[in-house]
């Protein structure tokens, strides 16, 4: 991406490294060992640390036409009657729809201990500059809460156009330092600064999340809000709205942030006051340390290229599942 710089690439065959390059040309011939099968990975580092992978089948068994490599997996959130995180469920508990047909779990796991990355995407706009000195003080009091060892936050801000404030780190007090300096001027892009951030979640594994807090709709954003809600849908990220200081009149943002909470697996939260920050944001970590990790093998593998819809139900009454709505292969 435009501002990026490429450090590294790895070739590896059959996940042996063969070598790694450090300048261009970024090409390499790699030894084809006389095997069944031979598949040559190639991993790209960028000068942030994210990093983005491919994988081509260079040899495989004439029978074999698909090998699958990934599960698919989906962090879910349980919640009761009055929005409170539902803990100890157990893998039966729980049942997974792929286009309407049944899934078997292969994977179950509680996510208290899994590493977390977490993006805090905060507008900066005018609008914002009566309502930012709190809005940092909240966003800084949620890292140091959320935030464990192997734990990892990064920062954007977004006005007129989207700035990284801070790479993917595990430094805490650097992110926060990051978010403590933001000034408000200028328009809005939501839509850019959406799929902006996303691109930092590339490469990264484990459970990750988006924390967007805007108080004001679009309007100076290139990409529309359903390009961005479509890459939205590829990147597999919950997204986790706050609405602030909206009015009656404001449903196209209240809209949009449902919308992207909801297919995501995430949730939206509306606040009319500043000071409501703190309770929201002690919400969002109570459920990211209380999510469920399900993974199952896909059914559907190869009958379709598309996208490819999921449910998560809860057997228990009274429960609800939120989980991201399904996934491109």
């Amino acid at each position: 991406p435009e501002g990026r710089l490429l450090r590294t690439m790895e070739f590896k065959v059959n996940d042996q490294l063969v070598t790694s390059l450090t300048k261009p040309p970024w090409q390499v011939e790699v030894p084809v060992a006389d095997a069944d099968l031979v598949y040559l990975t190639v991993v790209a580092t960028l000068d942030d640390g994210s990093h983005v992978e491919a994988l081509r089948y260079l040899r495989a068994p004439e029978n074999v036409s698909e090998v699958d490599v990934d599960l698919v997996e989906l962090y879910t959130a349980v919640t009761d009657r009055s929005g409170n995180p539902v803990k100890d469920l157990k893998q039966d508990d729980f049942e997974v729809y792929e286009s309407g047909k049944k899934q078997e779990l292969v994977k179950f796991d509680q996510v208290r201990n899994l590493p977390l990355t977490v993006c805090m995407l905060i507008d900066t706009s005018g609008s914002m500059a009566s309502s930012l000195s709190a809005t940092q003080q909240a966003a800084s009091g949620f890292l140091q809460s959320v935030m464990k060892p192997g734990d990892k936050a990064f920062a954007i801000s977004f006005a007129r156009r989207p700035r990284l404030e801070i790479a993917p780190t595990d430094d805490i007090n650097a992110v926060i330092q990051a978010i403590t300096g933001l000034q408000a001027v200028g328009d809005t892009a939501l839509h850019d600064a959406l799929v902006h951030s996303l691109y930092y979640f590339r490469g990264i594994k484990g459970q990750r999340a988006l924390v967007l807090l805007s108080d004001g709709d679009d309007n100076s954003s290139y990409i529309t809000f359903k390009d961005a809600m479509e890459y939205a849908s590829r990147s597999g990220v919950a997204v986790y709205a706050i609405g602030l200081n909206l009015t009656f009149f404001d449903t196209g943002i209240k809209g949009k942030l449902n919308e992207l909470a909801t297919s995501s697996g995430g949730r939206a939260f509306f606040a009319e006051d500043p000071k409501e920050l703190p309770g929201i944001y002690r919400q969002i970590e109570d459920e990211l340390r209380d999510r469920y990790l399900l993974a199952y093998n896909s059914t559907e593998a190869g009958t379709q290229t598309g996208f490819r819809p999921v449910e998560v139900k809860v057997k228990k009454s009274g429960l609800k599942a939120r989980a991201e709505k399904g996934y491109y292969p």
